[in-house]
Formats: C-alpha cells, structure tokens, sequence
C-alpha cells in the first residue's frame, strides 16, 4: 500500500481555510496542474494590482435596433467585426481595431470587405476598403456608446452585451484563492494564497439567480447569498455572507465567468459582524 501523503498548510487565521489534500480525498495529477496554474495566475493578477476598474470587454454585443458586434479584446487592443443596417435594410459587415491606452475609449477606421460567395470555392479574391471610422466608449462593464462615421454621416447608439446562453455555475468546485486583507482588528492583514473547495448551487429566476456559495472546510466555513445578474458571458452580484466562526458582512462579485468547466471571479468582502476586515479576493476554481 502506498504511503499516504501529508500536506502542510502556511496559512494561518483569516476567513478561509485551504487544505490541498483532504483524508480520504485524491486529487489528481491534471487537477493538480489546474491549480498551481490558477494560484499563479491569481497571485500575479493580484500583485499587479489590477483592481475592479481592470476589464475585458471580450463579448458579443448589441443594439435595439438589432446590430450585432463581436468585440474580442487582448491587452488594450480592442478588434470589432459584425454588421449594421443600412438604408436599404440589408446587413453591411465592418470591423474596425483600436487600443484604450488606459482609458474606457478606443477609436479605429472602418473596414469594409468585399469577396467571393463560398460557392466559388473559398479562393482569396477579397478587398478591404475603408469606408469611415468608429470610436467606443464603455460606459460600464455591460453598456456602451458607439459613434460611426460611415461614408461622411455620424450616427451614435447605445450597446450592450448581449446573453446568449445562461452561466454553467452549478457544481463542486476546487478552487484556488488569492486573498488581500486590509483594516483587520483580530487578523492580520496582508496576502494570502491557497487551495480548497467550494460548492455553487443556483436558484434560477429567469434572467437574474441567487448564487450560494458554500465552503466546505470547517474552520470557519462560510456561506454566501449572492443574487447576480448575467450580461453577456459575465455576471455582476451583491450579497450577504456568513461564517462558522461568527464573522459575517457584505459581498460583491464582479466578473462572474464560467466556461470549460472553470469559475473565474473577483469577490470583494466587507466585515461587518466578528470582524472589521475588507477582503479582496480573486478565485479559480474548476470543477
């Protein structure tokens, strides 16, 4: 038989407890790297200090008067492909690219394409021509202004992601935490790192849930009642939590996502009951 494995935990004292290895438990080795992946990358997202205010506005995207945008962005660069409406009612393609610098604004020239149908067999026979320019500028995390300069007349509308599909939240998740903890009175601030497990169940009430967030350690073990809507393929949230030791507070929840299995989130906590902590958190957990 083999020898059991032990672990050592260097976490001591605030809100959660992370155990890499419970008894009984096996982790296996791909679900291993999962997490020395996510505990990285939440540690460097964490001592970039990137804060709520940092965004990718990656999504697909809308306005009421049925224009489609697929925004794709990497670092500050922002690309923009989808279609408009045109006098005639007929979709007209574009895409434009630009970079925010910085800033919630990123401006680029219009690009229009014209080709071969599929049925000349996919060759190559295109032409991107200029036709105007396009600027951005999000308002929020879910809402924007787009301004189009198309062949000299200037239109603005208002956009927004669109949902597609409902987040894929429910289940057990193991998770890997980075933790900043600020303005403590029994614990001791600073930063913390570490591993464990996590439950997510959903009440569904059409386009907004209420989320409950269960850890499963005992010492202390918290609970939180998190309603969240959904824009898009991220989701927004504000809640309650409550902790066996006696702790309890507010909780925010801001970039939401979930895909391939995987839960991303910054979850930032205020002490209001046992404690008078502000807990910055940025969780990877994946199922």
């Amino acid at each position: 038989m083999p020898a059991k494995c032990k672990t050592r935990r260097r976490r001591t004292g605030p809100v959660y407890s992370f155990v890499l290895i419970r008894s009984g438990n096996f982790v296996s080795g791909e679900t291993m790297r999962h997490h020395v992946a996510a505990v990285l990358f939440a540690t460097a997202f964490a001592a970039s200090g990137a804060s709520a205010e940092s965004h990718n506005y990656s999504d697909f995207w809308g306005a009421t008067n049925g224009a489609t945008l697929n925004i794709v962005q990497t670092g500050e660069t922002v690309t923009v492909t989808g279609f408009l409406y045109d006098v005639d009612r007929l979709p007209t393609w574009i895409s434009f690219s630009g970079s925010l610098n910085g800033t919630s604004t990123f401006t680029g020239n219009v690009i229009q394409n014209a080709g071969d149908p599929p049925s000349n067999s996919w060759v190559s026979n295109w032409n991107p021509y200029s036709v105007g320019s396009a600027s951005i500028t999000f308002t929020s995390k879910s809402r924007g202004t787009l301004t189009l300069t198309l062949n000299g007349t200037t239109t603005t509308g208002t956009i927004r992601r669109a949902n597609i599909a409902k987040l894929p939240l429910a289940g057990q998740y193991v998770s890997s935490v980075v933790e900043v903890l600020q303005g403590c009175t029994s614990r001791q601030s600073g930063l913390y790192s570490g591993v464990g497990y996590f439950n997510v169940t959903l009440n569904d009430a059409g386009t907004a849930a209420t989320g409950s967030f269960e850890a499963l350690d005992n010492t202390p073990g918290c609970t939180y009642y998190l309603p969240f809507t959904q824009s898009g393929s991220v989701a927004t949230g504000n809640g309650t939590f409550s902790c066996n030791d006696g702790t309890s507070g507010d909780v925010e929840v801001e970039n939401l996502r979930a895909y391939d299995d995987i839960v991303t989130m910054q979850m930032t906590r205020t002490f209001t009951s046992g404690e008078t902590c502000v807990a910055t958190t940025f969780l990877s957990g994946s199922k």
